[in-house]
């Protein structure tokens, strides 16, 4: 195979896939209603869990964001609910890992309203609401015995402690995208941070954005447990950015070090490629592909078929219209159909132009102004 990072690709073609990609991203973000409305549900929960009704107030309870929505790289899902995560960290807990677990089960279930929402998971209590929309709260205890932010929080098929440190992994991912981290943990509940718009965001965070994609695609007609999950996504995006500013750049990079880590493994005789949260050695990100062993040798064919079709989509240059919608989904042909009607209306307005190179740009941009198309007919 013909490594991606040895293509030459013209800065021309390089531009306007990074352009398309781009708009790719902003289609797949959730709505800012669908946002605002996530955040309302979260700050009323915050109310409720540090109310004086709730049997953990004596335990300063702190509240917080994870997941993409923490990190910035939510997704519309395809179908199905969309997902928030939130830690419950409590600043010590008497009681072990089953009692902890259900009693937020417990205190929620006999809420009126939470009551019918309520169920309970592995490592999280889960609310769900009437319109497609599920609150996973995972509660958790600040491990005192380990420095900075690590916690602990339940595991019910383990029935013991396991390690964890959502903030952490937050800053390490920051760091990593080369934007700088500014705290907002307030003294009770940390807000959720505003949406940004696709201009705002690092690269990384774009590029995670379209592996969860291509997931969420890739594995449409498969069981739920044999995706992989989306930290395992994040971290060796992370682990692989080398800095790129081109978010195709970035993503031919992720996809070849990414398979480069799985020869790697394989030549070393492991059953899989090992990720720990760099914020916290102890937690095994992979711990799922030790009893899942097929749902590996599914990622691990399905990168490689990523990567091949990335490699041959940029060797292939020019319109490349179709590779990205098998790759990336119908969100594809809503970019295009948007971009269609804005070309339209700015060549009405004598706003587009052509480079030496042929892309259509606007004509502020441009070498030769673009006539406006009536579709009249030949004059």
């Amino acid at each position: 195979m013909v490594a991606a990072s040895a293509i030459s690709i013209s800065n021309g073609f390089s531009l306007a896939l990074d352009e398309l990609l781009f708009e790719i991203c902003e289609d797949l973000q959730i709505t800012p209603s669908r946002y605002e409305l996530a955040v309302q549900r979260y700050e009323t929960l915050n109310k409720l869990l540090e109310s004086s009704l709730s049997p953990f107030r004596h335990f300063r309870p702190e509240i917080y964001p994870q997941g993409s929505m923490a990190l910035g790289t939510t997704v519309q899902p395809i179908d199905g609910p969309h997902d928030l995560d939130f830690v419950f960290e409590l600043s010590s807990y008497l009681r072990g890992p089953m009692q902890l677990i259900s009693e937020l089960h417990e205190f929620l279930r006999g809420h009126g309203t939470y009551g019918p929402m309520t169920t309970l998971k592995n490592r999280c209590v889960r609310i769900t609401y009437a319109d497609e929309f599920y609150m996973d709260i995972l509660p958790a205890v600040r491990n005192s015995a380990a420095a900075g932010t690590c916690i602990k929080v339940p595991d019910c098929a383990l029935r013991t402690w396991t390690d964890s440190n959502p903030k952490g992994y937050i800053k390490w991912f920051k760091d990593q995208s080369g934007k700088l981290l500014i705290d907002r943990l307030l003294e009770k509940a940390a807000p959720i941070p505003s949406q940004q718009a696709v201009e705002e965001k690092a690269t990384l965070q774009l590029v995670v954005q379209l592996l969860k994609r291509w997931r969420d695609l890739c594995y449409a007609k498969l069981p739920p447990e044999m995706s992989p999950i989306s930290i395992v996504l994040t971290t060796l995006a992370a682990d692989t950015y080398r800095g790129e500013r081109s978010v195709s750049k970035a993503l031919t990079t992720a996809l070849n070090e990414i398979v480069r880590l799985i020869d790697a493994s394989q030549r070393a005789g492991e059953a899989h490629i090992h990720l720990s949260n760099p914020s916290n050695l102890a937690e095994d990100l992979t711990e799922r592909w030790n009893s899942n062993p097929a749902a590996y040798r599914s990622f691990e064919h399905c990168i490689r078929e990523f990567q091949r079709q990335w490699t041959a989509l940029l060797a292939r240059g020019g319109n490349v219209n179709s590779q990205l919608e098998i790759l990336f989904g119908e969100t594809v042909g809503h970019v295009l159909k948007k971009r269609a009607q804005k070309f339209q209306e700015s060549r009405l307005r004598g706003g587009m132009g052509v480079t030496s190179s042929g892309l259509l740009v606007p004509s502020a941009a441009a070498v030769i102004p673009a006539r406006p198309n009536t579709f009249y007919g030949e004059e």
